[in-house]
């Protein structure tokens, strides 16, 4: 909705209209509006609606935005600028405006909390967490702490829990305010919920993501080693994680690199490299297939048919295995397994492995009688190789996800090409070593 002539009514119907949209909405808009439309619209924003929009740009937008406003606005907008989100917008920008927010608008008092956030590593829980949140002593009086609510400048949504402490801010449990409200003749400790979880800022935003999953946790608290509260991270950032984790999952698994800028932005020489890397380590480990062959080469001059079974139990293996350990990764996610329980994931497994195995091989026995009139002697290699591909492939994708995680390496690694190429080597040993004993070669 913009305007080539603005006049006094169409200022005031802009102004109407972009004050009741969504951040995201009117991030979106900012991001093709011409630079003069961007201004009008930065002028008639409210400044909360504004900060809001801003954390929602992408980085170049952002210092479009910043390089547009004046320095009072600049202010405002900082202000306005949770000192997460302040953090996420210098780690964004180039020096030399860091320096400038830093240094001109950003107050002392909160130039100490943005350079403590700052000093976090990246994707770690201090990075992401905000010191934006509502606590009182678990001794106050529930009136007390509404008149604290009452009085806070903190958003809504981060006003739906008050976070109870001791006098020593150790962290003792939280109250809904909803409850606060409700239940007016009881006691801050008669209404408090206990802490299923917290975590350290230290820890990998990871950890975030799993324990808001396995508990429903809206909002995670952040404590110190003596367990005083810090921060939390809310539940809008939590979503965030979950998405960021996700998309680095789907790119271990498929053997990419993550995309720092969006698909089409991103130049296709940056994408083919990021691509290119598992594609040659894939080349040169499959290097391994080809010794086999070739080693092999008098059986399969002999046995001509068996080189046509060759990609139907590397696929099999290989897709069972992704299957496996797609199932152990997800189940190591949520919490409900680990390390060890390594011979339960063996087990487990392995059964899986004989009955889906058993399966296939009576109805691939069935197809190579009736569609290849195989003989008896080719039917019963591959039937063999076919079921211990498929137990061995079950185990391999079920325990390399737990070895990775034990070592503190991406589990989802071992969920794509790199399981692969594992199972695609030791399938072919199994095939030629069941061939040469069953034929006599």
């Amino acid at each position: 909705m913009t305007q080539k002539n603005y006049n006094v009514d169409n200022l005031n119907k802009i102004q109407e209209y972009i004050n009741r949209m969504d951040p995201v909405d009117i991030a979106d808009k900012l991001e093709i509006l011409p630079e003069k439309d961007v201004a009008i619209w930065i002028k008639l924003l409210n400044k909360d609606l504004l900060a809001d929009a801003f954390t929602e740009l992408r980085t170049e937008n952002k210092i479009r935005v910043v390089n547009i406003l004046s320095d009072e606005n600049i202010k405002d907008l900082v202000r306005e600028l949770d000192e997460d989100e302040l953090v996420d917008t210098l780690q964004e920008l180039p020096a030399n405006i860091t320096k400038k927010l830093m240094t001109v608008h950003i107050d002392k008092d909160r130039r100490k909390i943005v350079n403590e956030l700052l000093g976090y590593p990246e994707e770690s829980v201090g990075s992401i967490m905000t010191v934006n949140f509502l606590s009182v002593k678990e001794s106050s009086t529930p009136k007390a702490a509404m008149n604290k609510v009452m009085s806070s400048e903190l958003d809504a949504e981060k006003l739906e829990q008050i976070w109870l402490t001791d006098q020593s801010l150790v962290l003792m449990g939280f109250v809904y305010i909803a409850d606060l409200i409700r239940y007016q003749d009881k006691t801050l400790k008669e209404l408090s919920h206990s802490i299923t979880s917290s975590v350290s800022p230290t820890d990998d935003q990871e950890v975030v993501a799993k324990l808001s999953i396995k508990y429903d946790l809206g909002e995670v608290p952040v404590v110190d080693s003596e367990n005083r509260l810090i921060g939390i991270v809310p539940a809008e950032d939590v979503i965030d994680v979950v998405h960021e984790e996700m998309q680095e999952d789907m790119s271990n698994i498929t053997g990419i690199s993550e995309q720092a800028e969006s698909y089409l932005d991103e130049p296709s020489f940056k994408i083919a490299r990021t691509r290119t890397t598992w594609l040659i380590i894939c080349l040169l480990t499959a290097t391994m297939t080809g010794f086999i062959i070739h080693r092999y080469e008098s059986l399969l001059a002999s046995y001509v048919a068996l080189t046509a079974y060759i990609p139907m139990l590397m696929d099999s293996g290989g897709n069972a295995g992704s299957q496996a350990s797609t199932t152990v990764i997800r189940s190591l996610y949520a919490g409900e397994i680990s390390f060890k329980d390594f011979l339960k994931v063996v087990l487990k497994e392995g059964s899986i492995g004989i009955i889906a195995g058993v399966i296939l091989v009576i109805i691939n026995f069935i197809r190579l009688i009736v569609l290849d009139h195989a003989e008896l002697g080719v039917n019963l290699t591959v039937s063999i190789t076919l079921v211990l591909t498929i137990i061995f492939s079950k185990v391999m994708g079920g325990i390399l996800p737990l070895i990775a995680d034990k070592f503190h390496l991406d589990p989802t690694v071992m969920a794509g090409p790199l399981i692969t190429t594992i199972v695609d080597t030791l399938v072919l040993l199994i095939y030629f070593e069941v061939a040469s004993l069953l034929l006599g070669i």
